[in-house]
């Protein structure tokens, strides 16, 4: 059996504002991903999470999601299974999963009272040839219960020994197929310790929680299909564990990642070859970082190879106030056909006057979380402190939930 592993399509993205929409990077992607699917015989499509951006997506979103799926069944791949992530709505999800299971689109968007609703059974010539353990993204209510003054070190253990625990649990009611023989996949939205992340991602949690072991998982598993982490890789060395990531680039951190989809093949006695497919790059996401004089050089030395227009930031390290600065750059991106969405200015303080303080950036010019570092450094705190950390990480989530409010 063939199986095509994939995930974080986050459909209804916009990058820096609601008129930078991923509409046609997705449509490229999904079009992609059918002849994909066809070329390559798959006969079980797996998506771990995050199909959506957002909890509520925008119509024409769903309306592609909703498309998609129905493309699928003119193709030889006739079982797609899909879990909820945590930018996913469950009951959204959920919601149409009883008419989509007649069209063999196994839809699982949250945890259950009832661990068998996570088990699901691909057959082909009415015998089950596969099993899958679909475990979804899992909240804390799904895993622990609160207790009253418990401190984040305790709060931290519990969620991730929860996290085990559940697939402990789902793997021990799955334990006589694996006596005859049937291979075992599990699938998770998770962040695994030791992944490598990018700016993208919004942690499930904040600092270490939940920060998962994959070492704890069950042996049981022949393969676990991993979302939530935007750069493909393996977990820990393990090469049946792995995170296919985002099809697209969902944040400028992303601009040199390779995309790619997993394809797994898989027999009665187990795994018997794992494919990286590299999906085709539609629209770059250009990151331009130096001096005035370096930035200028990249942005002219850029050469267009994409179908869609390359959006890029730039990020320019000056020793002195330049006027209107962020126009001259995005006039320079124009000429070369590039969009250039952001321009961020750093001054090297070393090299500013002190008696000349009209020469440092205004407030319009800097982004919240610069004045918030900024204002940091004033206060002399260490950078680098563990502590600092997850206050920047905090207040990252918070601009993030006011940004979002916004739109």
């Amino acid at each position: 059996m063939k199986i095509l592993h994939t995930a974080d399509w986050h459909l209804g993205h916009y990058l820096k504002g609601q008129e930078n929409t991923r509409l046609e990077e997705h449509k490229l992607f999904l079009s992609w991903l059918l002849d994909t699917i066809e070329n390559e015989q798959i006969d079980l499509l797996l998506v771990a999470g995050d199909i959506f951006d957002s909890a509520n997506p925008p119509h024409w979103a769903e309306e592609q999601y909703y498309r998609f799926l129905a493309d699928v069944r003119r193709t030889v791949c006739k079982n797609v299974l899909i879990i909820g992530g945590n930018h996913d709505s469950p009951t959204n999800l959920n919601a149409p999963k009883e008419i989509l299971k007649f069209l063999n689109v196994h839809i699982v968007g949250k945890a259950s009272d009832n661990l068998q609703d996570e088990i699901v059974l691909i057959e082909e010539k009415d015998k089950v040839a596969l099993v899958i353990c679909a475990v979804p993204f899992l909240r804390d209510s799904d895993i622990r219960k609160a207790i009253s003054a418990e401190n984040i070190t305790e709060t931290e253990r519990r969620i991730k020994e929860g996290i085990i625990q559940h697939y402990h649990q789902v793997a021990d009611l799955v334990t006589d197929y694996k006596k005859a023989h049937i291979p075992i996949l599990a699938t998770g939205h998770l962040y695994a310790a030791k992944s490598q992340t990018s700016d993208s991602e919004k942690e499930i949690h904040i600092g270490n929680q939940g920060q998962i072991e994959v070492e704890k998982l069950p042996t049981i598993f022949d393969y676990v299909a991993l979302g939530h982490i935007h750069r493909p890789q393996k977990v820990g060395g393990n090469q049946h564990i792995r995170y296919s990531g985002s099809p697209i680039p969902l944040s400028f951190s992303e601009y040199s990642d390779r995309k790619q989809i997993t394809i797994v093949e898989i027999e009665a006695h187990g795994l018997t070859s794992i494919q990286e497919v590299e999906i085709p790059l539609t629209r770059p996401l250009l990151s331009f970082k130096g001096s005035l004089a370096e930035v200028e050089k990249k942005i002219l030395s850029y050469e267009k190879k994409s179908s869609l227009t390359p959006w890029a930031e730039v990020k320019v390290v000056l020793q002195e106030y330049v006027s209107n600065l962020s126009e001259k750059i995005q006039t320079l991106g124009k000429e070369k056909g590039i969009n250039i969405l952001k321009v961020n200015i750093d001054y090297d303080v070393t090299c500013l006057p002190q008696s000349e303080p009209t020469n440092l950036p205004s407030l319009s010019e800097l982004t919240p979380l610069e004045v918030f570092k900024q204002k940091c450094a004033q206060e002399n705190r260490n950078l680098a402190n563990e502590d600092y950390k997850q206050v920047l990480e905090a207040f990252q989530l918070l601009l993030e939930e006011v940004e979002g409010q916004k739109e």
